[in-house]
């Protein structure tokens, strides 16, 4: 048995999830299913979901997002104590053949009601601390009464939020995987939370998640090639248990059922075209006889969104452009980019956007491209699985050098690269790189359209279509964590 512990969880039914990692977290769950895999991931239930946005005299207002439990069956609770209170919990599972979705849902008392109420959205640092308490507490107490700790083999624990599942629980098949280079994801708290809850008086002030996850747990996994030396650089004494296991899409799930199976490049055409049709239409998206440029993910700094706002204004070629995404409440600038996308859909007829990125959305603006755009700033992407869900379907990426990017893609073969491949963190605000990659970027994507309007382009989109189905797909990440 495999024992996932996640903060988010994006199976399609449910509004569980932010952004990559959650859906990640759920196509693993699926890809289990389909081969037959003994595996359990266990996830809080936020009844409010993330976060949607409503427009008020001009301003984007986040709200609730309603979180449906109709599709889930209830199997029973828990009690025990956090915070000097008895926190009641129920166990909601969703199951799929071999594999078993837990969402614990916390009934009781209300101040642990109100903050595990939304995702990634606390009031304060003890509500943060003690949600993620609740968690760590809830799956040890669900393997105990529901799995048993003897059939575990391996307890993977998805960013460091999980790791305080390691205070209740220690097991020899422990492992955390990090997920993000970047410094937000290596959460810190006060020492006192854990003198409070643990009776602990830690040498570190104040004590980072990450640093407990790789101390106490049997290995370190990064999900690039290219972050090992990141997470080298942050964290040296701990490198000598760090091994990659580069992130990968459940092709079942993301593909369009046409593209299956094709095996030329006029094969993939015929299918590409049917299938970008018929999304276009389901989307409401105008786009027949044009080039189709999509960027779609998490809006947020790193992730450059501003890249493809400008490049709206110096693309001559008749292009239509589609635009998804939502930014945490808190990210300024990110809120600041949904306002410019919505102006742009609104002033520009070539421009359409989707804040909500639901999987069935997501899939169809993927099924509808032809371009698909990944312009993180190198160095603070560390994986990225949106090029790896279009490349699937043949469509190819004009991406910056990041993530998992330069395991597989080559220029001018099956996608087109711009910018420098840095391993190290540089700041965001940096404008002379920004400018210098923007200019290539612009140009990567001029040599794009220039192979589909010439007709080369169908022979880079087969090559994509052939190399990330075979190192991109779950099958072979699941043998990477020794799971088959």
């Amino acid at each position: 048995m495999i024992i996932s512990i996640t903060p988010e969880l994006g199976v399609d039914f449910l509004k569980n999830f932010a952004g990559g990692l959650g859906v990640l977290e759920a196509d693993k769950f699926y890809a289990a299913a389909r081969l037959g895999v003994s595996y359990t991931v266990i996830t809080l239930f936020y009844p409010e979901g993330y976060v949607k946005y409503r427009e008020e005299n001009g301003d984007l207002i986040p709200a609730a997002e309603p979180n449906p439990l109709e599709k889930l069956a209830k199997v029973g609770g828990a009690e025990f104590t956090v915070r000097g209170d008895r926190v009641s919990v129920s166990y909601y599972v969703y199951r799929l053949n071999t594999a078993t979705a837990v969402f614990v849902k916390v009934e009781a008392p209300d101040w642990a009601v109100k903050a595990t109420r939304r995702l990634y959205q606390e009031d304060t640092e003890a509500d943060r601390f003690y949600k993620y308490v609740i968690l760590a507490r809830a799956a040890v107490e669900y393997v105990e009464r529901f799995v048993g700790w003897e059939r575990v083999k391996h307890l993977d624990l998805q960013e460091a939020y999980t790791v305080l599942a390691l205070f209740f629980k220690r097991h020899p098949g422990a492992r955390l995987t990090i997920h993000t280079p970047a410094p937000w994801g290596h959460p810190a708290f006060h020492r006192r939370f854990f003198r409070d809850e643990f009776g602990f008086e830690m040498a570190m002030e104040p004590v980072v998640l990450t640093e407990l996850g790789l101390a106490m747990a049997a290995e370190g996994v990064v999900v690039s090639k290219k972050m090992v030396k990141l997470t080298c650089n942050t964290f040296p004494h701990h490198c000598h248990k760090i091994r990659p296991v580069t992130n990968a899409a459940e092709v079942p799930r993301w593909e369009h059922p046409g593209v299956s199976g094709v095996g030329s490049p006029e094969e993939l055409r015929r299918a590409r075209e049917a299938a970008k049709e018929e999304a276009l239409r389901a989307l409401g998206v105008e786009a027949r006889g044009k080039v189709v440029i999509s960027w779609a993910r998490r809006l947020t700094h790193y992730k450059r969104p501003h890249f493809v706002l400008q490049l709206m204004e110096d693309v001559n070629r008749d292009a239509v452009f589609i635009l998804g995404g939502r930014a945490h409440p808190n990210d300024h600038y990110g809120v600041e980019m949904m306002k410019k996308f919505r102006e742009a859909a609104e002033s520009m007829e070539n421009v359409y956007y989707f804040p909500d990125l639901d999987v069935e959305t997501a899939r169809r603006i993927i099924w509808a491209s032809d371009v698909w755009l990944f312009t993180p700033f190198s160095g603070w992407e560390a994986s990225g699985t949106s090029f790896m869900k279009a490349g699937v379907n043949g469509v190819p990426s004009v991406a910056s050098r990041d993530g998992a990017v330069t395991e597989v893609v080559k220029d001018g073969y099956n996608g087109w690269l711009f910018g420098e491949d840095r391993d190290r963190l540089l700041p965001l605000d940096s404008p002379d790189i920004d400018r210098q990659e923007y200019d290539e970027f612009r140009k990567k994507v001029q040599e794009a359209l220039d192979a589909y309007h010439s007709g080369r382009y169908w022979e880079v989109a087969y090559n994509a279509y052939r190399t990330f189905r075979e190192h991109f797909a779950m099958d072979r990440l699941f043998k990477d964590y020794g799971y088959l």
